[in-house]
């Protein structure tokens, strides 16, 4: 056998062994695949499930991006530290993804401190938590917290999808808090009747027949039981997968040809996990959902009652950066657009960006797109002279 033969069949037996290995591995040691959630953080306030982490800067000199781009740490910080806020149904890690797709880095890399509410891993014995205990109790407490860690009064939120809605929401029903200077939606549904091409026209629908029962009869979904609306997390990434079969199933192609490849799957493991493992989706949120926004439409028409405060949208003036994906199958344009319309905001700006409802928070577009327009407008409104980093612990 020659030379060039005994190589053929070398790198042959290697990309066999490694292939086997990964097919194995990646089901029973899954969690050594998993990439995510690897910044350095310490946990600052704890209720019950709900937690908020501070992100501790970065110690390299530079943060290497996916596309290969290389940014230099700024070691200044901004007076004015940023609240990032997930959505209900996936895992507040999304956004620290990757160490090259981490949203939370990139932001510590250009001078910002970084802090993260998490929601949480709710069960069905969470089936009771409404937007009640998520607008008006926990907002108000994490936000108490970043204040008194960060030593700053002003604060910027970001929110993607449902975690821009509960921004909205909080602020729209706590007017008395003015320091919330910055406000960045991504892809967040204001309007319900319009957000989705096929629940917005049957929430439409049913709004009418809905309204006449209620008056006719007196009966309303909150007459129910939360535990009948829960929606527990294998429901929830099945109906997300739904949305885009088709690159469910090419994307898995993909990843067997990829099998060799210890990186390629490593990545494929720490995406797939954000759309396989989904935690509870609360039922009385999921009520306070379909009959208050679902059905009613209340937040594209300006007003929501949330417990017992009045969420009146027009008392916004906070300086508002909303995002829509151009490619989105979960929330439109249109739907994300009605923001502009119910906040009384002076300093607005939406943008349309390449992507669909995950592609347009993280996906590889994302860091030239959304993330550097928000980097770029951030920067401006965060009052840019020196902060002291604080030190570790």
């Amino acid at each position: 056998m020659t030379t060039n033969k005994i190589e053929q069949v070398s790198r042959l037996a290697k990309t066999s062994a490694a292939f086997l290995k990964n097919a194995v591995q990646r089901r029973v040691n899954k969690q050594d695949y998993i990439l995510s959630d690897k910044t350095e953080n310490e946990v600052i306030f704890q209720d019950d499930i709900m937690s908020v982490k501070y992100y501790k800067p970065l110690t390299a000199e530079t943060l290497v991006l996916e596309s290969g781009q290389s940014l230099h740490v700024r070691r200044r910080r901004f007076a004015i530290p940023i609240v990032m806020v997930p959505p209900l149904g996936v895992f507040a890690w999304i956004f620290d993804l990757l160490v090259d797709r981490s949203l939370v880095r990139y932001f510590l890399a250009h001078g910002f401190e970084v802090y993260l509410i998490d929601w949480g891993k709710p069960t069905t014995d969470h089936a009771d938590l409404s937007l009640e205990n998520y607008v008006n109790d926990w907002f108000p407490k994490a936000l108490a917290a970043v204040r008194e860690h960060s030593d700053s009064d002003e604060l910027s939120l970001l929110g993607y999808c449902m975690g821009g809605l509960l921004a909205l929401m909080y602020l729209a029903s706590h007017p008395e808090d003015d320091k919330v200077t910055n406000l960045i939606t991504i892809a967040s549904p204001i309007d319900m009747h319009k957000a989705n091409p096929i629940t917005g026209p049957i929430s439409q629908l049913l709004s009418m027949p809905a309204s006449l029962i209620k008056n006719k009869t007196g009966f309303k979904l909150d007459n129910m039981s939360s535990d009948k609306f829960h929606v527990d997390g294998k429901t929830l990434s099945w109906l997300f997968k739904m949305t885009n079969p088709l690159g469910v199933v090419s994307s898995y192609i993909e990843l067997i040809r990829n099998l060799a490849d210890d990186d390629y799957v490593a990545r494929y493991m720490t995406m797939n996990e954000w759309f396989t493992n989904m935690p509870d989706y609360p039922g009385a949120t999921v009520q306070d959902m379909m009959r208050k926004m679902g059905l009613y439409n209340r937040m594209a028409k300006g007003k929501l009652k949330i417990g017992d405060r009045l969420a009146d949208f027009s008392q916004i003036k906070t300086n508002l950066l909303a995002f829509a994906g151009d490619n989105d199958k979960i929330v439109s344009i249109a739907g994300a657009r009605a923001i502009m319309t119910i906040v009384s905001s002076t300093d607005k700006t939406f943008h349309i960006v390449p992507g669909g409802h995950a592609g347009v928070f993280t996906g590889s577009k994302a860091v030239h797109t959304t993330w550097s327009i928000s980097k770029d407008w951030l920067q401006l409104r965060s009052k840019a002279y020196p902060r002291p980093v604080k030190k570790a612990g």
